[in-house]
């Protein structure tokens, strides 16, 4: 009984394309970021010129030599799906007008067709294809984990294929010329195949009914032999452009070869190309038909095939008039006619038994190219025969290498080809590696500037512009000799004659020819133009927990805000790249300065000619209010009539800076700046509410009455009362705003289309009404429709009165306004008297509907309705403070006592954290862009936004360290582990080098060969990190060909008798050697010693000591703390030690186990071991006598990859991820029959994860609800992924589980799901379901979330099925899983 939910979105960027998907207006970029879906608009700002040398400037087109383009990425939306996105594509609708169609590739053979509707501000589902159940049925072999998706370059079709299946489904354009197809397109298509139709009766999203107006076909499933008998082991398929009907080109194996069998199959690789006929009779067939029947159904060209290929082989990429494909070792171009015309050796394991073609050796370059290359390609942009063609071609390997191939043909003919590595000269690429996807951004008006995306598994998703790339080319070549590197068969490149000849030729002459000439290759440098970039922690490879923003205790003289919080430190990213990530629980805000006051509930700041004069303060305690001089030392400033013995409601400049106006309980008061009372207004009720916007104040007082005064307009001397709408007289008013906003425009002035924006006077009724009126409203006002219910959509109309008016105030306050950084968009806030915040974005389209984000990453969670959580909003009122400009943001504050802060990257939706770990009574914008505010102990501080290196996009606020500099490399960071005594963090490293081949006698092995690029080894060390610099104080180096596989802090027993422990760091460290050598490993203790600094650098005032040194036979791959000892793997054999007081240890217990260790963590006396292949072991340890009992096993034979305790009361549970990127619980229950007295582990769920995990860590729960000090000890687990997210699990009572699995039932089966996925079929859908405890699977809170977004009367009807008071108790759980990790920041 367990629920999962992500503590940080995936960042890592998986695919991405372009195109015109939510507007025609501009070009859009839609990234995909595992299951989360964001467009957004590329924002060009011209600025000065900074990183581009004279030389380029003097050749770029349409630029000069002042300015810059230089650009900015702007979210339009964001959407978060119920299932991984596996490949994405797009098509046009038909007419130019229309938006895109969004193809999603889910599952391991599902495919979604979405389009955006502007009216509801999203995707709507178009159609559905569940392809798996199908492929499976005629598949001759196991399927992959998810399918390839390719597309027609005329939109005429689109295929999946997995290994050996392939699905074509016919699309068909509106403005297609289709007369011989007529009768075909005029028949009724039937709803769905039945394999897609299970699917949807999972889905509210049925799939529409085909007509004669629908853009697609039926689907048609075969197996791929169906093409060609020889084809089987596909390597790869795509279409080829330029053809008259849909051309296939595949890559594929009739033999599966690799490079250990390569000589018994050497040219195993064959290519063939088919011509599909989609719209003739037979190939439209019913895809329900079986294999056997199918022998006829699908009509085909077989153009040309291919044989005697490199075995490594593996990417097609179509060009203009062919194609390109890509080999580990070789890269080759074939025409659109089957002809081979040219090779590129690569490096020196090019295969040299190639058929005869034109062979270009490049060698010597030592180029290599896996399945993680990336590509970009644009056709030529000329437009007639005179003009040079600029066909573009660009190439990406792992380590992010850009490389320029060279595509010139004349006619048919490809008369140069090459490849070039382009010499970048700035570090834009250094710390990125591993590219996923690259899209270009810019149109294809020349290919001599490109602005392309490229999203990185490791490193930021990048935008970067190519200045010159054409230029930079040709300069190679001016310094080449014209055969310095292209034969054809011994016979020089112009003898095209010779082109395809059979005759026979000494290719060892001509070889020995070229070798004996100069090459020379010169190659002008290449500088690429960094624009901007998306955030990407990405890959998570360990974490840790430890303090790095309350370290200080003190801040400027008072508490440091941030006092007694924990981070989440993380190591990612590969190679340069790596760095550290803190994940902070709350804003930590920088201090400015700190104040203490002896009576003071609320501040204000008056400003005086742009400068910070006067100080206000309020204690409604003791009716009573004071000012202060700011320039005089705060001291109190006892001039001017300011009413000083009531408590001040409101108090701000007012008209035009010249004037001040101070509201108090029950009275008005109108001064200058010098405070002479110009005039007063006496209430008969007391005010509530103030608001004010220059040249109007307004009141609201507790009776529900309004009123609202203008100030004189010429002499600032006296306030006119407005008047109101008659209507407003039998209306019931709780709160009131003076915004200014364009929503009523078109109510206004229905012919004018300017964004103009009016000033509003709006309010909000006892019945939860929002309602708004003009200046000049003639008895007019308006209301947000729907706002009441809190609906997914609101829009303006006219206001009628209801016939009755029920007074139940939920809605506390509003707010209009524009929130984000470069990119301000315009939002309506919520705030609720139960805490709750609620947000609607104002539709670019039209400015009268606002739209909740329902179906993206919302906002947290913060209160409950019906006082589900009092304590949040009962000690310390909670009101919304707009501040415009906070260190460059627009964001919204919330006071409490738990504050909060609503802030907007231009890249994310606006996000909301805790700020800080102190409560906020009141607060007032300080100077220019900082805050001041006062805690509930009377403690004002002036806050200023801390945003080095900082990002507030994700879910938390990530905080980015580099530990590498430009004079020491550590390149992979791989382990994080935290002291607690010092407070100091360690990382181990991995430096990518060289491997040298050493035997036993360490000397070179017989055959190593220095002349061909040898394979990477590591060095690894330890570093000793001082969190309050996050400089290396100290490390540790281990040898050539090591690895650091582990390292922990742990509390070791030094004295058995005294039972004193020690704080010790353990390193498990692996030696790398040959395959013919035994494993070696070895393990180091290390404790940490306070030292003298050296001079000028006071953080390094520890070192590290090594305690004990052994090496062991076998690769040691964990290290575990175990009751006081510690536990070392060593290959097969699990053995604990006993450290002693002379530093020495001693074996005391072993275990010998199938495979080795993967993972290994303990709790208390108990052990669980993660197997790489057999599973977990629940071990139990016993120190009196020494043993290590096996308790029990898995059932299954997990690869297990992390392994981790879920401790629910007195239940012990574990948690395992697979390979298989599936998460596990298997609970210890020796009283359940099948169990075998507990032998067997109880197989309770298995849960499928989005990306692959890499580590498991366990915390403690925080219990928002019950009292800590005597409830026991409650824990959770959190765990980092390959895609830069974070999830946790936490354990649910019976009665909580219940509950929560009705509301996911509901929103599973009732709620519409974007994309039409089914988030069980997604989350649940793996081997192991027949297996687990079916009814009572793993709850995904990001799916129950989700109801506290629903519409009111809506999440009222669901709670319903739960229980009479489920809906309070349902809110209750909500909020203690929400805040489940706030025991990371617990307060005194």
């Amino acid at each position: 009984m367990n629920v999962y939910d992500d503590v940080l979105d995936p960042t890592v960027v998986s695919h991405s394309i372009t195109g015109h998907f939510t507007t025609r207006a501009e070009l859009e970029l839609l990234v995909i970021r595992t299951n989360i879906l964001s467009i957004y608009h590329l924002e060009t700002i011209l600025s000065p010129r900074s990183n581009t040398s004279s030389s380029q400037l003097e050749t770029i087109e349409d630029a000069t030599v002042t300015t810059s383009k230089q650009a900015k990425l702007f979210l339009i939306n964001e959407f978060k799906l119920n299932g991984k996105v596996q490949d994405i594509a797009s098509i046009p609708l038909g007419n130019s007008s229309s938006l895109e169609c969004i193809l999603l590739s889910t599952g391991t053979a599902k495919l979604s067709i979405l389009n955006f509707d502007p009216s509801i501000n999203s995707f709507e589902t178009l159609s559905l294809h569940y392809y798996e159940e199908k492929f499976k049925d005629i598949s001759l072999v196991s399927l992959a984990k998810k399918s390839q998706l390719r597309m027609d370059p005329l939109n005429r079709c689109l295929l999946m294929f997995n290994n050996d299946v392939m699905a074509l489904l016919p699309l068909h354009s509106n403005n297609e010329d289709e007369e011989e197809e007529e009768e075909d397109e005029n028949e009724e298509d039937e709803v769905l195949d039945n394999y897609e139709a299970n699917l949807s009766k999972t889905s509210p999203n049925k799939r529409i009914k085909y007509n004669n107006n629908q853009f697609e076909g039926k689907s048609k499933i075969f197996n791929i032999n169906k093409l060609h008998e020889d084809v089987k082991n596909i390597s790869d398929i795509q279409f080829l452009n330029n053809f008259n009907k849909p051309t296939i080109a595949v890559l594929y194996q009739p033999t599966l070869t690799w490079a250990g069998n390569v000589q018994l199959n050497p040219l195993p690789t064959h290519f063939m190309i088919f011509t599909l006929d989609i719209l003739s009779e037979n190939s439209t067939n019913n895809a329900n038909h079986t294999t056997e029947n199918n022998n006829n159904d699908l009509n085909l060209i077989i153009i040309a095939k291919l044989k005697e290929l490199a075995w490594d082989w593996f990417k097609i990429i179509p060009i203009s008039n062919g194609c390109v494909v890509i080999g580990n070792n070789e890269i080759a171009y074939i025409d659109n006619t089957g002809v081979l015309q040219s090779i590129i050796l690569l490096n020196s394991f090019a295969d040299k038994n190639l058929k005869k073609t034109r062979i270009i050796d490049e060698s010597k370059f030592q180029i290599f190219f896996n399945e993680n290359v990336t590509h970009v390609w644009s056709p030529s942009t000329s437009k007639n025969k005179t003009t040079e063609d600029d066909e573009t071609l660009l190439l990406m390997d792992a380590q992010s290498n850009l490389y320029y191939v060279r595509l010139e043909a004349e006619g048919r003919l490809l008369t140069k080809f090459d490849i070039i590595n382009l010499p970048i000269v700035n570090d834009v690429l250094r710390e990125n590696c591993n590219p996923t996807c690259i899209s270009r951004l810019d149109s294809n008006a020349t290919n001599s500037t490109m602005d392309l995306f490229i999203g990185f598994l490791s490193g930021d998703s990048l935008v970067v512009r190519l200045n010159n790339l054409k230029s930079a080319i040709d300069t190679r070549d001016e310094h080449s000799e014209s055969n310095e590197h292209t034969q054809l068969n011994g016979f020089d490149e112009e003898d095209e004659d010779n082109l395809y000849s059979d005759d026979e030729v000494d290719v060892e002459d001509a070889r020995s020819k070229r070798d004996m000439e100069t090459i020379i290759h010169t190659v002008q440098p290449f500088d690429i133009e960094y624009l901007t970039s998306l955030k990407n922690i990405g890959p998570i490879t360990s974490l840790t927990v430890g303090k790095v923003s309350s370290l200080d205790l003190n801040v400027k003289g008072l508490q440091n805000p941030n006092k007694n919080e924990f981070s989440i430190v993380t190591t990612s990213g590969n190679s340069t790249g790596s760095h550290l990530n803190v994940i902070q629980q709350t804003v930590q805000p920088i201090v400015e300065k700190a104040l203490k006051f002896i009576s003071v509930t609320q501040i204000w700041n008056l400003k005086i000619k742009n400068k910070d004069k006067y100080l206000v303060t309020t204690d409604s305690t003791k009716s009573k209010s004071d000012i202060y001089d700011i320039d005089n030392n705060f001291s109190l400033h006892k001039e001017g009539r300011l009413r000083r013995d009531a408590t001040t409601v409101y108090i701000a400049m007012f008209g035009d800076g010249k004037r001040v106006v101070q509201i108090t309980t029950n009275h008005l008061y109108l001064f200058d700046t010098n405070f002479r009372r110009l005039t007063a207004i006496k209430f008969d009720f007391e005010v509530v509410h103030v608001s004010v916007m220059d040249p109007y104040i307004l009141i609201t007082v507790s009776r529900g009455d309004i009123k609202i005064y203008e100030l004189d307009a010429t002499h600032k001397r006296k306030l006119f009362r407005v008047d109101l709408p008659d209507i407003l007289k039998e209306m019931v008013i709780t709160s009131g705003v003076i915004l200014k906003s364009n929503m009523c425009n078109e109510f206004l002035n229905p012919s004018d289309d300017s964004d103009e924006e009016h000033l509003l006077f709006t309010f909000v009724t006892a019945d939860n009404q929002i309602i708004f009126f003009t200046r000049q409203h003639n008895d007019r006002i308006f209301q947000l429709n729907g706002v009441d219910q809190l609906k997914e959509s609101l829009f303006v109309s006219t206001y009628q009165l209801p016939d009755e008016v029920i007074p139940d105030p939920s809605i506390k306050q509003v707010m209009i306004n524009k929130i984000g950084q470069n990119n301000k968009e315009e939002y309506l806030t919520i705030l609720t008297f139960g805490g709750e915040i609620y947000q609607y974005k104002k539709s670019s389209s039209r400015h009268s509907r606002f739209f909740k984000s329902i179906t993206r990453s919302g906002l947290a969670i913060t209160g409950a309705p019906n006082n589900a959580y009092a304590k949040g909003v009962s000690s310390i009122e909670r009101v919304m403070h707009y501040i415009s400009d906070y260190n460059g943001y627009s964001v919204i504050f919330i006071t409490g006592s738990v504050p909060y802060m609503l802030i907007r990257e231009d890249d994310s939706v606006p996000r909301i954290f805790q700020f800080a770990n102190l409560s906020i009574v009141s607060m007032a914008r300080w100077g220019k862009n900082s805050i001041m505010c006062v805690d509930n102990l009377k403690n004002a501080r002036i806050y200023g936004l801390d945003h080095a290196n900082i990002y507030y996009g994700n879910k938390l606020s990530i905080r980015k360290i580099k530990i590498s500099d430009s004079l020491e490399d550590y390149m992979t960071l791989t382990k994080i582990t935290y002291h607690e005594k010092t407070q100091m963090f360690l990382v181990s490293y991995a430096k990518e080098t060289e491997y040298d081949a050493l035997g036993e006698d360490d000397e070179r092995i017989v055959g190593y060969d220095e002349d061909v690029p040898h394979a990477k080894s590591f060095q690894s060390g330890v570093l000793l990190i001082n969190p309050l610099t996050w400089n290396v104080i100290d490390s540790k180096t281990f040898g050539k060909n090591t690895l650091v596989n582990d390292m922990r802090s742990m509390l070791i027993q030094v004295n058995s008798k005294a039972r004193r422990k020690r704080e010790y760091i353990i390193a498990g460290v692996t030696h790398i050697g040959t395959e013919d050598l035994p494993p070696t490993g070895a393990f180091h203790i290390y404790d940490i010693t306070e030292v003298v600094p050296e001079p000028g650098k006071p953080d390094t005032n520890y070192r590290l000591k090594e305690v004990f040194k052994e090496e062991v036979r076998g690769i040691v791959s964990t290290v575990c703390e175990i009751s006081g000892r510690f536990l070392v793997n060593q290959s097969q054999k699990v053995m604990v030690r006993d450290a002693q007081e002379d530093n020495s240890v001693v074996p005391v217990a072993f275990l010998d186990i199938p495979v080795f260790i993967n993972d290994a963590k303990s709790f208390g006396d108990f052990l669980i071991l993660g197997d790489a292949m057999q599973g977990l072991h629940f071990i139990g340890f016993d120190a009196e006598p020494y043993r290590m009992i096996n308790l029990g096993k898995s059932v299954t034979k997990f690869e297990t990859v992390s392994v981790e305790f879920v401790v629910n009361g007195g239940d012990l549970y574990f948690a395992l991820t697979d390979r298989n990127n599936i998460l596990h619980v298997l609970k210890y229950a020796p009283d359940e029959l099948n169990s075998l007295s507990g032998q067997k582990l109880v197989h309770c769920s298995s849960f499928n994860l989005f990306s692959g995990n890499s580590s498991l860590l366990l915390l403690p729960k925080n219990e928002e609800f019950e009292d800590t000090k005597n409830a026991p000890l409650t824990f959770q687990t959190i765990g980092g992924q390959v895609d830069g997210s974070i999830f946790k699990v936490i354990p649910l009572r019976e009665d909580t589980y219940r509950r929560l699995y009705v509301i996911q039932q509901h929103m599973n089966d009732k709620e519409p799901q974007l994309g039409g996925l089914n988030p069980r079929m997604e989350r649940l859908s793996n081997e192991y379901y027949q297996l687990c405890h079916v009814m009572r699977p793993m709850l995904d809170f990001n799916i129950i979330r989700r109801f506290s977004e629903l519409p009111i009367d809506r999440r009222t009807r669901v709670a319903k099925r739960a229980g009479q008071r489920a809906h309070y108790e349902i809110w209750r759980d909500m909020i203690n899983v929400e805040f489940s990790l706030r025991s990371l920041r617990a307060n005194d």
